[in-house]
């Protein structure tokens, strides 16, 4: 289908916009979409010290080459997995902070009040949005690294074009999905994947193969042929169900909100919000209060 998802019309995106609708994707993503300041402050806190922390920990300070130095206490993992995981970790440094800044920067703007509920219900998403994509980033050093220390090079390649094919499937199955509710049915070409018999004849097969590979070829270094690399070797398509998650879970609402805050004014008039649904109590008391004393003024 040729439409931009971006740029449909207010009768378009009117017909899966509902205020039911608007309220699930509030309720989605939880105070991100309040329009008290208390509840956005307790948020923002929560997202900031706690995961803000937790991601720095995992995602930039793990990025560091000393922990090469004493690989004395590894035991469950392979040391050419814990070396894969550390130097993946300080190759994608630069990108994990990158995000974590934008992440972080989010998390403190949703303390600020927006002009009304679509726009706080648009920029709480976005800051969900930063979130997953902040996790998605933190765990490519430990998933990337243990399956190529786990099952080497050959496992990891296989591995990684399926995660490919997965995380392009989930994307372009969503954007068919909203087009086909906004402009109508979409070509039945475009929609069409692999079907579920021949994925899993795919998915068979690469598990012989890394497990041939593991055990009787030894194609490529590290290799870690223990039991554990079976359980951890699996990091790159555990990473891209992670992936695919997240673009399930905030793909259409990201889409939604955009044009509930491009229509908003729209979208307040035909779904009848009222200013306290709006604006807030406090909001629609100063509103309420400007309204009767025009209504006295102009009885005088």
């Amino acid at each position: 289908m040729s439409k931009n998802l971006l740029k449909a019309s207010y009768g378009e995106i009117g017909k899966i916009l509902t205020k039911k609708n608007i309220y699930r994707y509030a309720f989605n993503i939880g105070v991100a979409s309040s329009l008290k300041l208390f509840k956005r402050l307790g948020g923002s806190a929560v997202l900031i010290l706690f995961f803000g922390t937790m991601s720095y920990t995992l995602g930039i300070i793990a990025a560091n080459a000393r922990f090469l130095d004493d690989l004395s206490d590894i035991h469950y993992i392979s040391v050419d997995a814990f070396k894969a995981y550390i130097r993946t970790a300080i190759y994608i440094k630069v990108l994990v902070k990158a995000v974590w800044g934008i992440y972080m920067l989010m998390s403190f703007l949703l303390i600020f009040p927006k002009k009304n509920f679509a726009r706080q219900l648009f920029f709480g998403t976005l800051t969900m949005v930063s979130c997953g994509i902040l996790l998605c980033s933190i765990l490519i050093p430990m998933c990337f690294g243990l399956t190529y220390g786990g099952f080497g090079p050959v496992g990891f390649i296989l591995q990684s074009l399926l995660a490919c094919y997965f995380i392009f499937s989930a994307f372009r199955g969503s954007v068919i999905s909203l087009k086909r509710d906004l402009y109508g049915a979409s070509d039945a070409s475009s929609a069409k994947g692999i079907s579920l018999k021949v994925l899993c004849c795919i998915l068979l097969s690469m598990v012989v193969v890394i497990m041939l590979n593991q055990y009787l070829f030894k194609i490529g270094h590290p290799l870690d042929s223990s039991v554990y690399s079976l359980i951890y070797g699996w990091g790159v398509l555990v990473w891209s169900i992670a992936v695919v998650i997240v673009i399930k879970m905030v793909f259409r609402q990201t889409v939604s909100t955009y044009y509930f805050a491009k229509y908003d004014e729209q979208f307040r008039e035909s779904l009848h919000f009222s200013d306290e649904e709006w604006y807030g109590k406090r909001k629609a008391r100063r509103l309420n209060k400007k309204e009767n004393k025009r209504k006295r003024d102009s009885h005088e």
